[in-house]
């Protein structure tokens, strides 16, 4: 059995991407979720005896999701650690999505995105 140095051990206990909470809101309900999430998150990391997994907390418009978080999804991430997204979104109608999640809503609904899928 191989041994495992203790150093790789701690670098795959942290992800070098940030937690990205992403929304969708037509009236701010889900707006204000996900920044009070967000805000809570980065409340948390920043107490240095915290012993969290992602080292900082980024909140955007799920429309924004190609702008602001591909650069960190088109590359795999390293082993033993994973990319993080947090969803938050109300419906709009007749279970629409909101204006702002619209191009996300077609993105996912794609059967050719499965594949190049976070």
């Amino acid at each position: 059995r191989e041994s495992v140095p203790v150093k790789a051990l701690v670098m795959a206990s942290v992800s070098k991407s940030p937690l990205f909470i992403l929304y969708g809101s037509a009236t701010g309900n889900a707006e204000h979720i996900a920044k009070d999430l967000a805000a809570t998150y980065a409340g948390i990391i920043s107490n240095p005896d915290s012993k969290t997994y992602f080292n900082s907390v980024e909140c955007y418009e799920l429309d924004q999701y190609k702008k602001k978080c591909s650069n960190f999804w088109e590359t795999e991430p390293a082993p033993g650690t994973k990319h993080g997204v947090l969803v938050v979104s109300s419906t709009t109608g007749n279970a629409d999505p909101p204006e702002n999640a619209s191009r996300f809503f077609r993105y996912i609904k794609r059967k050719t995105t499965v594949d190049s899928m976070p």
